[in-house]
C-alpha cells in the first residue's frame, strides 16, 4: 500500500500543475507485449525486472534482462517485445550531463577512441543500483513527481554511476550521447536567464535567429520562444510559492515594469494573483501585493 502524500495537498507544484511528463517514471509490460517508440531525448533504462528483446539503429533483437541499464539516443525508433512480464524505469536525460563537478561527459568524449563510438553495450546493476532503485520506485508509484527531487536523484544515479563503472565503459555506454549537441544544450542553460528574448539568446550563441531557432528544436524538441516561456514560468512559481521575497524583489528579478504586470502574468499562466498562488503553495495568509 502507498503511503499518504502529503506534499500534492500542502505544497503547490508548477511542474504537477502543468501535468508535465516527469524525468523519471516506472512502465510495466505485459508477456507478450510488441511496441515501436519514437525516442525524443536520451532515455536511460533500468530493467528491474523481466526480460526481452529491443531493436534500434543497427542493433537488432538485443537480448534485454532484469539488472540491465540500457542507453536509447535521442531521434532512435526502438522496436520491442516482451517476452517475460516486465517492469522498467525510465530516465528522460539532458544532453549535457555531469557525473560530478570535476567530470562530464564532454571529457569522455574527448578521450574516447573513435572506433569505441560504434559499440553499444549494457551496463549491469549492482547492489548500489538495487539499493538506489528500492528506495526510488516507492516513492514514484506514490506519486512523488516534484521536478527538484526528480532532478536530484537523476544525479544520484549518475554519482552512483561513476564510482562503480570503470571510464572505458562509461565512455562506450554514453557515446551515442556525445555530440556537440551537448555544447550548445549546455550554453542554453547557462545563459538563458540573462537573456529576455530568442533574439538575445541568439546574439549570445553567435546565430541568427533563423538558425538558432532550427538548431533549438531539433536538440529541445520545442520553438525557443516556447521553451523560454515555459521556463520563465517555472521559475517565477518557484520564487513566489518557496521564498518570502517581496513580489516587488521579484517583479525586478524576472524583469516585469511593475507590480501590476506581474500579476496580470500570475493570472494569464496560473490563473491566479501572485499573493493567491503564494498561499497555496505555502498556506501562509499574509499578502504582499
Amino acid at each position: 500500500m502507498s503511503e499518504e502524500l502529503h506534499v500534492n495537498k500542502s505544497l503547490g507544484c508548477y511542474h504537477l500543475d502543468k501535468l508535465e511528463s516527469p524525468s523519471i517514471k516506472v512502465i510495466d509490460y505485459g508477456k507478450g507485449k510488441k511496441g515501436k517508440l519514437e525516442i525524443n531525448s536520451n532515455i536511460l533504462l533500468i530493467v528491474l525486472k523481466g526480460s526481452g528483446k529491443i531493436s534500434f539503429r543497427k542493433f537488432v533483437d538485443k537480448p534485454v534482462a532484469n539488472g540491465d541499464i540500457l542507453l536509447l539516443p535521442i531521434h532512435t525508433v526502438v522496436r520491442f517485445k516482451v517476452e517475460e512480464e516486465s517492469s522498467i524505469l525510465v530516465f528522460k536525460l539532458q544532453p549535457s550531463i555531469h557525473f560530478c563537478d570535476h567530470f562530464s561527459l564532454e571529457a569522455l568524449f574527448e578521450r574516447q577512441d573513435k572506433r569505441e563510438r560504434r559499440r553499444y553495450i549494457a551496463l549491469q546493476s549492482n547492489q548500489r543500483i538495487i539499493s538506489y532503485t528500492k528506495s526510488l520506485v516507492p516513492c514514484l508509484l506514490d506519486g512523488l513527481q516534484c521536478k527538484y527531487f526528480l532532478d536530484l536523484k537523476i544525479k544520484e544515479l549518475f554519482f552512483i554511476l561513476r564510482a562503480y563503472n570503470t571510464r572505458a565503459d562509461l565512455s562506450v555506454f554514453f557515446s551515442p550521447m556525445m555530440t556537440e549537441d551537448a555544447d550548445f544544450y549546455a550554453f542554453v542553460l547557462a545563459n538563458y536567464q540573462s537573456a529576455r528574448t530568442v533574439g538575445e539568446l541568439a546574439k549570445k550563441a553567435r546565430y541568427s535567429v533563423t538558425g538558432f531557432e532550427r538548431r533549438f528544436k531539433k536538440i529541445f524538441g520545442v520553438s525557443a520562444h516556447t521553451w523560454l516561456k515555459e521556463q520563465m514560468s517555472a521559475n517565477l512559481f518557484h520564487e513566489i510559492t518557496c521564498t518570502r521575497k517581496s513580489f516587488y524583489e521579484i517583479g525586478k528579478l524576472f524583469g516585469f515594469s511593475s507590480s501590476a504586470h506581474l500579476s496580470n502574468f500570475c493570472k494569464l499562466s496560473f490563473g491566479v494573483s501572485p499573493s493567491t498562488l503564494r498561499k497555496k503553495g505555502t498556506g501562509k495568509s499574509e499578502d504582499n501585493e
